[in-house]
Protein backbone atom coordinates (compact mmCIF):
# COMPACT_ATOMS: atom_id res chain seq x y z
CA UNK A 1 0.00 0.00 0.00
CA UNK A 2 0.82 3.47 -0.58
CA UNK A 3 0.07 6.87 -1.22
CA UNK A 4 -0.04 8.70 -4.31
CA UNK A 5 0.89 11.94 -5.62
CA UNK A 6 0.31 14.01 -9.37
CA UNK A 7 2.58 17.27 -8.37
CA UNK A 8 1.52 19.55 -11.40
CA UNK A 9 1.91 16.94 -13.68
CA UNK A 10 1.29 17.98 -17.57
CA UNK A 11 1.74 15.50 -20.65
CA UNK A 12 1.31 17.53 -24.13
CA UNK A 13 1.13 15.80 -27.17
CA UNK A 14 2.04 18.46 -29.82
CA UNK A 15 -2.08 18.28 -30.33
CA UNK A 16 -2.71 22.28 -29.36
CA UNK A 17 -3.31 21.50 -25.94
CA UNK A 18 -1.88 19.69 -23.37
CA UNK A 19 -3.72 15.90 -22.88
CA UNK A 20 -3.09 16.56 -18.89
CA UNK A 21 -2.64 19.96 -18.13
CA UNK A 22 -0.72 20.77 -14.32
CA UNK A 23 -2.79 17.89 -12.66
CA UNK A 24 -2.50 17.73 -8.95
CA UNK A 25 -3.60 15.42 -6.90
CA UNK A 26 -3.12 13.42 -4.03
CA UNK A 27 -4.30 9.84 -3.18
CA UNK A 28 -4.44 8.50 0.40
CA UNK A 29 -2.61 5.20 1.34
CA UNK A 30 -5.44 2.46 0.36
CA UNK A 31 -7.71 4.44 -1.34
CA UNK A 32 -10.37 3.50 -4.53
CA UNK A 33 -9.86 6.54 -6.54
CA UNK A 34 -11.40 6.93 -9.97
CA UNK A 35 -10.41 8.84 -12.88
CA UNK A 36 -13.59 9.70 -14.96
CA UNK A 37 -14.28 12.13 -17.87
CA UNK A 38 -15.41 11.99 -21.64
CA UNK A 39 -13.20 10.66 -24.32
CA UNK A 40 -9.67 12.73 -24.76
CA UNK A 41 -9.95 14.25 -21.01
CA UNK A 42 -6.73 12.57 -20.18
CA UNK A 43 -7.71 10.40 -17.47
CA UNK A 44 -5.79 7.07 -19.16
CA UNK A 45 -2.68 9.56 -19.81
CA UNK A 46 -3.06 9.88 -16.26
CA UNK A 47 -2.69 6.63 -15.53
CA UNK A 48 -0.27 5.82 -17.73
CA UNK A 49 2.34 8.38 -16.63
CA UNK A 50 1.29 6.50 -12.95
CA UNK A 51 2.49 3.75 -14.32
CA UNK A 52 5.38 4.73 -16.41
CA UNK A 53 4.57 4.19 -19.62
CA UNK A 54 3.87 7.40 -20.55
CA UNK A 55 6.75 10.09 -19.99
CA UNK A 56 6.09 13.35 -17.96
CA UNK A 57 7.15 17.11 -19.44
CA UNK A 58 6.62 18.96 -16.11
CA UNK A 59 5.71 17.99 -12.75
CA UNK A 60 6.13 15.34 -11.04
CA UNK A 61 4.57 11.65 -9.64
CA UNK A 62 5.55 10.86 -6.24
CA UNK A 63 5.07 7.43 -4.56
CA UNK A 64 4.63 7.32 -0.99
CA UNK A 65 6.70 10.24 -1.04
CA UNK A 66 8.94 9.19 -3.01
CA UNK A 67 10.01 11.28 -6.76
CA UNK A 68 8.95 8.37 -9.46
CA UNK A 69 9.25 10.41 -12.32
CA UNK A 70 12.45 9.53 -14.07
CA UNK A 71 12.63 5.66 -12.94
CA UNK A 72 10.70 2.34 -15.34
CA UNK A 73 7.77 1.00 -15.20
CA UNK A 74 9.11 -1.96 -13.49
CA UNK A 75 11.14 -0.08 -10.28
CA UNK A 76 7.61 1.83 -9.61
CA UNK A 77 5.82 -1.49 -7.78
CA UNK A 78 3.17 -0.69 -9.84
CA UNK A 79 0.92 -2.96 -11.96
CA UNK A 80 -1.33 -2.52 -14.24
CA UNK A 81 -4.56 -4.04 -15.74
CA UNK A 82 -5.88 -3.15 -19.24
CA UNK A 83 -9.00 -2.81 -21.03
CA UNK A 84 -7.77 -5.76 -23.02
CA UNK A 85 -6.96 -8.14 -20.94
CA UNK A 86 -3.15 -8.72 -22.26
CA UNK A 87 -2.74 -12.41 -21.51
CA UNK A 88 -0.01 -14.82 -23.31
CA UNK A 89 -2.57 -16.96 -25.41
CA UNK A 90 -0.29 -20.02 -25.46
CA UNK A 91 0.15 -20.20 -21.26
CA UNK A 92 -2.79 -21.84 -18.95
CA UNK A 93 -4.25 -19.52 -16.57
CA UNK A 94 -1.64 -20.49 -13.99
CA UNK A 95 1.30 -19.81 -16.13
CA UNK A 96 -0.18 -16.03 -17.04
CA UNK A 97 -0.71 -15.41 -13.50
CA UNK A 98 2.94 -16.76 -11.92
CA UNK A 99 4.73 -15.07 -15.13
CA UNK A 100 5.82 -11.88 -13.39
CA UNK A 101 6.34 -14.08 -10.20
CA UNK A 102 8.78 -16.17 -11.93
CA UNK A 103 10.56 -13.31 -13.82
CA UNK A 104 11.34 -11.84 -10.50
CA UNK A 105 13.05 -15.15 -9.40
CA UNK A 106 10.40 -16.92 -7.09
CA UNK A 107 10.13 -20.38 -7.01
CA UNK A 108 8.23 -22.64 -8.37
CA UNK A 109 6.78 -23.59 -4.90
CA UNK A 110 6.32 -19.92 -4.02
CA UNK A 111 4.68 -18.80 -7.20
CA UNK A 112 2.41 -22.01 -6.86
CA UNK A 113 0.99 -20.68 -3.06
CA UNK A 114 0.67 -16.91 -4.58
CA UNK A 115 -1.48 -18.17 -7.64
CA UNK A 116 -3.86 -20.55 -5.91
CA UNK A 117 -4.34 -17.56 -3.25
CA UNK A 118 -4.93 -15.13 -5.83
CA UNK A 119 -7.16 -17.90 -7.17
CA UNK A 120 -9.56 -18.56 -4.88
CA UNK A 121 -9.95 -15.05 -3.74
CA UNK A 122 -11.00 -14.81 -7.71
CA UNK A 123 -12.59 -18.15 -8.08
CA UNK A 124 -10.62 -18.87 -10.80
CA UNK A 125 -9.53 -22.41 -9.30
CA UNK A 126 -11.13 -24.60 -11.36
CA UNK A 127 -9.83 -23.26 -14.76
CA UNK A 128 -6.01 -23.15 -13.97
CA UNK A 129 -4.95 -25.32 -16.13
CA UNK A 130 -7.10 -23.95 -19.07
CA UNK A 131 -5.63 -21.25 -21.79
CA UNK A 132 -7.35 -17.86 -22.22
CA UNK A 133 -8.85 -18.81 -25.61
CA UNK A 134 -11.26 -21.09 -23.26
CA UNK A 135 -12.45 -18.62 -20.80
CA UNK A 136 -15.36 -16.19 -21.03
CA UNK A 137 -14.49 -12.60 -20.93
CA UNK A 138 -15.41 -12.20 -17.46
CA UNK A 139 -12.92 -14.62 -16.49
CA UNK A 140 -10.22 -13.21 -18.87
CA UNK A 141 -10.73 -10.11 -17.03
CA UNK A 142 -10.01 -11.71 -13.50
CA UNK A 143 -7.10 -13.75 -14.68
CA UNK A 144 -5.67 -10.38 -15.68
CA UNK A 145 -6.71 -9.00 -12.05
CA UNK A 146 -4.95 -12.20 -10.57
CA UNK A 147 -1.24 -11.37 -12.47
CA UNK A 148 -1.71 -8.04 -10.78
CA UNK A 149 -2.82 -9.66 -6.93
CA UNK A 150 -0.08 -11.95 -6.80
CA UNK A 151 2.62 -9.19 -7.14
CA UNK A 152 1.23 -7.41 -3.90
CA UNK A 153 2.38 -4.10 -5.57
CA UNK A 154 2.20 -0.77 -3.60
CA UNK A 155 -0.35 0.45 -6.79
CA UNK A 156 -3.23 -0.87 -8.77
CA UNK A 157 -3.61 0.99 -11.96
CA UNK A 158 -6.75 0.10 -13.81
CA UNK A 159 -7.62 1.10 -17.17
CA UNK A 160 -11.32 0.52 -18.34
CA UNK A 161 -11.06 -3.05 -17.44
CA UNK A 162 -14.76 -3.82 -17.47
CA UNK A 163 -15.53 -2.39 -20.87
CA UNK A 164 -15.60 -5.12 -23.04
CA UNK A 165 -17.99 -7.37 -20.82
CA UNK A 166 -21.90 -7.01 -21.83
CA UNK A 167 -24.06 -4.82 -19.30
CA UNK A 168 -24.66 -7.28 -16.68
CA UNK A 169 -21.60 -8.73 -16.71
CA UNK A 170 -20.08 -5.32 -15.84
CA UNK A 171 -22.26 -4.99 -12.80
CA UNK A 172 -21.28 -7.70 -11.24
CA UNK A 173 -17.35 -7.48 -12.37
CA UNK A 174 -17.38 -4.38 -10.81
CA UNK A 175 -19.15 -5.26 -7.22
CA UNK A 176 -16.36 -7.86 -7.30
CA UNK A 177 -13.77 -5.64 -7.82
CA UNK A 178 -14.86 -2.87 -5.18
CA UNK A 179 -14.98 -5.47 -3.00
CA UNK A 180 -11.77 -7.07 -3.44
CA UNK A 181 -9.82 -3.38 -3.60
CA UNK A 182 -11.65 -3.41 0.17
CA UNK A 183 -10.22 -6.47 1.37
CA UNK A 184 -6.53 -6.09 0.20
CA UNK A 185 -6.91 -2.75 0.90
CA UNK A 186 -4.45 -1.51 -2.01
CA UNK A 187 -3.95 1.62 -3.06
CA UNK A 188 -6.16 1.46 -6.73
CA UNK A 189 -6.32 4.50 -9.41
CA UNK A 190 -9.39 3.42 -12.06
CA UNK A 191 -9.91 5.21 -14.88
CA UNK A 192 -13.55 4.63 -16.71
CA UNK A 193 -15.54 6.78 -18.65
CA UNK A 194 -18.91 5.20 -16.96
CA UNK A 195 -20.55 7.74 -14.50
CA UNK A 196 -22.15 4.82 -13.25
CA UNK A 197 -19.37 2.98 -12.32
CA UNK A 198 -17.20 5.56 -11.12
CA UNK A 199 -20.12 6.76 -8.51
CA UNK A 200 -20.38 3.20 -7.61
CA UNK A 201 -17.29 1.74 -6.94
CA UNK A 202 -14.67 4.84 -5.98
CA UNK A 203 -14.66 6.26 -2.29
CA UNK A 204 -13.38 9.72 -4.24
CA UNK A 205 -13.95 10.55 -7.66
CA UNK A 206 -11.72 13.09 -9.82
CA UNK A 207 -13.62 14.39 -13.24
CA UNK A 208 -11.45 15.93 -15.88
CA UNK A 209 -12.08 17.22 -18.65
CA UNK A 210 -10.12 18.51 -21.61
CA UNK A 211 -6.97 17.50 -19.80
CA UNK A 212 -8.28 19.87 -16.43
CA UNK A 213 -9.09 18.49 -12.90
CA UNK A 214 -12.73 19.82 -12.04
CA UNK A 215 -13.44 18.46 -9.34
CA UNK A 216 -12.30 15.65 -6.90
CA UNK A 217 -14.73 14.60 -4.11
CA UNK A 218 -16.96 11.30 -2.71
CA UNK A 219 -19.36 10.13 -4.89
CA UNK A 220 -22.34 11.89 -3.15
CA UNK A 221 -20.79 14.81 -3.08
CA UNK A 222 -20.16 15.23 -6.46
CA UNK A 223 -23.83 14.83 -7.05
CA UNK A 224 -25.24 17.04 -4.83
CA UNK A 225 -22.55 19.49 -4.76
CA UNK A 226 -20.95 19.99 -8.22
CA UNK A 227 -18.80 22.83 -8.68
CA UNK A 228 -18.94 23.69 -11.88
CA UNK A 229 -21.66 23.16 -14.86
CA UNK A 230 -19.70 20.63 -16.54
CA UNK A 231 -20.07 18.21 -13.11
CA UNK A 232 -23.53 18.96 -12.86
CA UNK A 233 -24.14 17.45 -16.32
CA UNK A 234 -21.52 14.72 -16.31
CA UNK A 235 -22.46 12.92 -13.18
CA UNK A 236 -25.52 11.46 -12.48
CA UNK A 237 -27.96 9.09 -14.89
CA UNK A 238 -29.95 10.59 -16.60
CA UNK A 239 -27.70 13.74 -16.53
CA UNK A 240 -28.59 17.29 -14.86
CA UNK A 241 -31.17 19.07 -17.29
CA UNK A 242 -29.16 22.05 -17.58
CA UNK A 243 -30.93 25.51 -19.25
CA UNK A 244 -28.34 28.19 -20.09
CA UNK A 245 -28.72 31.98 -21.08
CA UNK A 246 -31.69 32.60 -18.75
CA UNK A 247 -32.44 36.36 -17.84
CA UNK A 248 -32.15 37.15 -14.20
CA UNK A 249 -34.80 39.95 -13.51
CA UNK A 250 -35.46 40.86 -9.92
CA UNK A 251 -33.55 38.07 -8.36
CA UNK A 252 -35.85 35.37 -10.85
CA UNK A 253 -35.91 33.46 -13.89
CA UNK A 254 -38.93 32.38 -15.79
CA UNK A 255 -39.00 28.79 -17.52
CA UNK A 256 -42.43 29.53 -19.18
CA UNK A 257 -44.86 30.05 -16.60
CA UNK A 258 -42.34 28.77 -14.46
CA UNK A 259 -40.64 31.34 -12.26
CA UNK A 260 -37.21 30.16 -10.04
CA UNK A 261 -35.83 32.08 -7.49
CA UNK A 262 -32.38 33.01 -8.10
CA UNK A 263 -30.02 32.74 -4.49
CA UNK A 264 -28.51 36.11 -3.62
CA UNK A 265 -25.03 35.05 -4.48
CA UNK A 266 -25.97 35.14 -8.19
CA UNK A 267 -24.61 39.27 -9.14
CA UNK A 268 -24.98 38.52 -13.37
CA UNK A 269 -27.74 39.32 -15.30
CA UNK A 270 -27.22 36.00 -17.37
CA UNK A 271 -27.49 32.39 -15.85
CA UNK A 272 -27.77 28.48 -16.22
CA UNK A 273 -30.17 26.69 -14.18
CA UNK A 274 -29.88 23.00 -13.70
CA UNK A 275 -32.49 20.54 -11.96
CA UNK A 276 -31.97 17.15 -11.45
CA UNK A 277 -34.51 14.93 -13.47
CA UNK A 278 -35.81 13.36 -9.85
CA UNK A 279 -36.26 16.96 -8.33
CA UNK A 280 -39.31 17.99 -11.44
CA UNK A 281 -43.30 17.25 -10.18
CA UNK A 282 -44.78 16.08 -13.22
CA UNK A 283 -48.43 17.58 -13.00
CA UNK A 284 -51.27 19.17 -14.92
CA UNK A 285 -50.19 22.40 -17.08
CA UNK A 286 -51.12 25.59 -15.37
CA UNK A 287 -50.02 29.17 -15.56
CA UNK A 288 -47.24 28.48 -13.20
CA UNK A 289 -45.33 25.62 -14.89
CA UNK A 290 -43.13 24.62 -17.90
CA UNK A 291 -45.61 23.47 -19.68
CA UNK A 292 -43.98 20.47 -22.27
CA UNK A 293 -45.49 17.61 -24.95
CA UNK A 294 -43.97 14.25 -23.81
CA UNK A 295 -41.58 13.19 -26.31
CA UNK A 296 -40.28 9.64 -25.26
CA UNK A 297 -40.91 7.31 -22.36
CA UNK A 298 -38.62 5.22 -21.38
CA UNK A 299 -39.69 1.81 -18.97
CA UNK A 300 -37.33 0.99 -16.41
CA UNK A 301 -39.49 -0.70 -14.25
CA UNK A 302 -39.44 0.43 -10.77
CA UNK A 303 -39.08 4.30 -12.78
CA UNK A 304 -40.23 6.08 -16.01
CA UNK A 305 -37.72 8.48 -17.52
CA UNK A 306 -40.24 11.00 -19.19
CA UNK A 307 -38.64 13.12 -21.96
CA UNK A 308 -40.41 16.48 -22.80
CA UNK A 309 -39.84 18.98 -24.85
CA UNK A 310 -40.78 22.53 -23.56
CA UNK A 311 -43.58 24.30 -25.48
CA UNK A 312 -41.89 27.78 -25.13
CA UNK A 313 -39.40 27.75 -27.63
CA UNK A 314 -37.52 30.28 -25.60
CA UNK A 315 -36.83 27.68 -23.12
CA UNK A 316 -33.73 25.76 -24.56
CA UNK A 317 -32.39 22.71 -22.60
CA UNK A 318 -29.19 21.09 -23.01
CA UNK A 319 -30.14 17.84 -25.83
CA UNK A 320 -33.38 19.68 -26.43
CA UNK A 321 -35.61 18.11 -23.56
CA UNK A 322 -36.33 17.94 -20.00
CA UNK A 323 -35.84 14.48 -18.39
CA UNK A 324 -38.17 13.76 -15.20
CA UNK A 325 -37.75 10.72 -13.13
CA UNK A 326 -41.25 9.49 -11.88
CA UNK A 327 -42.49 6.02 -10.25
CA UNK A 328 -43.64 3.34 -12.39
CA UNK A 329 -47.04 3.50 -11.17
CA UNK A 330 -47.58 6.78 -12.96
CA UNK A 331 -49.45 6.65 -15.94
CA UNK A 332 -48.10 8.87 -18.91
CA UNK A 333 -48.08 8.53 -22.55
CA UNK A 334 -46.20 9.82 -25.79
CA UNK A 335 -47.94 13.26 -27.14
CA UNK A 336 -49.40 13.88 -23.60
CA UNK A 337 -49.14 17.76 -22.75
CA UNK A 338 -47.84 17.90 -18.98
CA UNK A 339 -46.37 21.10 -16.89
CA UNK A 340 -42.80 20.99 -14.94
CA UNK A 341 -42.81 22.16 -11.65
CA UNK A 342 -40.23 22.46 -8.64
CA UNK A 343 -41.59 22.39 -5.32
CA UNK A 344 -38.35 22.74 -3.82
CA UNK A 345 -36.38 25.92 -3.24
CA UNK A 346 -32.94 23.82 -3.37
CA UNK A 347 -33.31 21.42 -5.85
CA UNK A 348 -32.06 23.74 -8.39
CA UNK A 349 -28.67 24.64 -9.43
CA UNK A 350 -27.33 28.26 -10.90
CA UNK A 351 -23.73 28.61 -12.82
CA UNK A 352 -22.78 31.27 -14.20
CA UNK A 353 -23.14 31.50 -18.02
CA UNK A 354 -19.93 32.21 -19.03
CA UNK A 355 -17.15 29.92 -17.24
CA UNK A 356 -20.34 27.86 -15.29
CA UNK A 357 -18.76 27.91 -12.20
CA UNK A 358 -21.34 26.82 -9.33
CA UNK A 359 -22.89 30.22 -7.85
CA UNK A 360 -23.51 28.86 -4.22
Amino acid sequence: MASVEFDSVTRDFGSGRPAVDQLSLSIGDGEFLVLVGPSGCGKSTSLRMLAGLEPIQAGRVLIDDVDVSGRAPKARDVAMVFQNYALYPNMTVAENMGFALRNAGMSKADTATAVDEAASMLELTEVLGRKPSALSGGQRQRVAMGRAIVRRPKVFCMDEPLSNLDAKLRVSTRAQIAALQRRLGTTTVYVTHDQVEAMTMGDRVAVLRDGLLQQVAAPRTLYLDPDNAFVAGFMGSPAMNLVDDLTVLDRTVHLGGLALRAPSAVSSTTVTVGVRPESWELTTPSGDTLDCRIDLVEELGAEQFVHCVPLDETVAPRGGKVVVRIDHRRSVAVGDTVGLRVPEDDATYWFDAVGGDRIR
